[in-house]
């Protein structure tokens, strides 16, 4: 099984290079020539606005990307600092919802200057500029913003720009679901629908890919309505592409397909489920908080009835809320890497907000940062959960996936005289057979109390760690001689962690609740020595 598995990956390997030596070629140029359009049959609509701030910055000659500005008239392929996701951003042009945003004849004429620019720079292919989720992600911008960035109509541009239209989206029709898998084939997809849409004569690119999308949204969106990367950020990315794909085909008047319209229903509840009481969501597998409007905003325009899911059995996440009170668990397995490259060990972790105040939270995410934090970040010991002798519950690859991550997980869910209980188990740790982590949590019916018992199952010489990450803006104070933590959050009623007879301690930690945004915090550690029954740990967080 092994040698097959090295076999198709070898065989993968060739293809993807012979691909890469035909596209190259100066005489694969000559394939994408054709008939260019003339005009547009209509433009898509925009469905989220840009910032104008950001679009002030970039017409100051600076492009802004996870927290680093890059000089906009440089090449950024010269720049020192350019890493493949800062040139994927710069290559999408989803920056020209900034410069439309300032809306000013000065932002039109430098976001039409840069797109003219861009063209002569990239006249052949190249591996990550036309890659298939960038390159549908660059027409679906420049077509989306067409009637701003063009409106003065000078028509050497437009007859390049429509040139340039015909063979991109030529060459997309053939690489759409080529090299790329998970949420990138959507991105692709959704440009290359557009173009049917927006272009004269592209009936063909429309059906096909209206097709393509229905195969791969039937792969990628579990029955629960959650994405198989199982990072919010994502499930909240593609929700926004089947929103802006619902709006165009409404706008062109064409049907839209039923599938279309059920997946959007069936994501919205857990969307919502992945929210905490601010609004931005949980941070899981890479996720980010996101900006609470936006998700506000889509899930106005997507329309569905207001239901919150509180469990995903395909997604592995559940949500209990009591008063004011929000717990987020993932109970879920790691996803694959087709799925999500860069998921988390984070298996029975969980985030609690109090009102608008988050309190226990994981550390996130900062692609961004090198490898070094990004697997840092990946690791058990960055999330509130349980790990033994400091090591992940999943075998994380420095490249990417996981090599071994936790078996047999399973969770339920029940109510006890107005508690909300959820118990979770997962058995892991690939050198350390039999070591089951099992966790119960139990949210009080005034949403005043959260109990929470992890037991540790097997037995050795070993140490069972639970950490309890907070949210920068809680202070917390050791009382009760290292018995208790006494928790102050920004505003609200403060709250007390205790442990029983257990010793606490206060670590230092990190939250990036952005990707580009590090901030000092603190997280409280429990630790015992796992004997030959096992090990226990009872704990509780209580509203003073």
């Amino acid at each position: 099984m092994l040698s097959e598995l090295h076999g198709s990956a070898a065989s993968d390997g060739l293809m993807a290079g012979l691909r890469r030596l035909t596209y190259a070629s100066p005489v694969y140029g000559y394939t994408l020539l054709g008939r260019a359009p003339s005009r547009l049959l209509g433009t898509p609509p925009e469905v989220v606005p840009g910032n104008a701030a950001s679009g002030q910055a970039i017409l100051a000659g600076h492009l802004s990307f996870a927290g680093l500005r890059h000089p906009i008239g440089v090449p950024p392929e010269h720049q020192s600092d350019a890493d493949e996701a800062w040139l994927s951003y710069y290559h999408s042009f989803a920056w020209l919802s900034d410069l439309r945003r300032v809306g000013t004849d000065t932002a039109r004429d430098f976001a039409r200057a840069l797109i003219h620019q861009w063209m002569l720079r990239h006249t052949r292919w190249s591996a990550l500029a036309w890659r298939p989720d960038i390159l549908g992600a660059r027409l679906a911008n420049w077509l989306t913003h067409f009637g701003f960035f063009a409106g003065n109509r000078e028509p050497h541009f437009l007859e390049a720009f429509f040139g340039e239209i015909a063979r991109e989206a030529r060459h997309l029709a053939r690489t759409a679901t080529v090299g790329t898998n998970g949420p990138a084939r959507i991105t692709a997809l959704k440009g290359l629908i557009y173009c049917g849409v927006s272009l004269p004569d592209s009936d063909r690119w429309l059906h096909q890919g209206l097709k393509l999308l229905d195969g791969e949204l039937t792969r990628q969106v579990l029955p629960d309505g959650g994405h198989a990367s199982r990072n919010p950020s994502v499930q909240l990315s593609i929700f926004a592409d089947l929103i802006a794909l619902n709006e165009t085909l409404a706008a062109a008047h064409i049907l839209v397909p039923g599938w279309l319209t059920e997946t959007i229903e069936r994501m919205a509840p857990l969307l919502r489920a992945l929210r905490h009481g601010d609004g931005g969501l949980a941070l899981f597998n890479g996720s980010a908080a996101e900006d609470p409007a936006i998700i506000d905003w889509l899930l106005a325009r997507a329309n569905v009835k207001q239901r919150t899911a509180a469990s995903a059995p395909h997604s592995g996440f559940h949500r209990i809320a009591s008063g004011r009170t929000t717990v987020i668990i993932d109970a879920g397995a790691p996803p694959p890497a087709s799925a999500n490259r860069w998921s988390h060990a984070g298996t029975l972790a969980f985030e609690m907000s109090a009102g608008r105040e988050r309190l226990i939270v994981n550390c996130g995410a900062a692609p961004a940062r090198g490898s070094a934090w990004r697997h840092a970040l990946r690791s058990t010991a960055a999330h509130s959960t349980v790990s033994v002798d400091d090591r992940s519950s999943s075998d994380l690859d420095p490249d990417g996936g996981y090599s071994k991550g936790p078996r047999h997980i399973a969770s339920s869910r029940r109510e006890i005289d107005g508690s909300i209980i959820i118990e979770a188990s997962a058995e892991g740790y690939s050198d350390m057979a039999g070591f089951v982590h099992r966790r119960l949590l139990m949210l009080a019916p005034d949403g005043g109390e959260l109990q929470g018992e992890d037991r540790i199952a097997g037995g050795g010489a070993r140490v069972c760690t639970a950490r309890f990450h907070l949210h920068p803006t809680v202070q917390a104070t050791l009382i009760q001689g290292g018995h208790a933590v006494l928790l102050k959050p920004r505003r609200g009623k403060g709250w007390r962690f205790e442990a029983g007879e257990d010793v606490v301690s206060l670590d230092e930690s990190v939250y990036f609740e952005t990707p580009q945004m590090r901030r000092r915090t603190q997280q409280i550690v429990l630790s015992r020595a796992i004997g030959e029954g096992g090990a226990t740990l009872k704990w509780r967080l209580t509203r003073l």
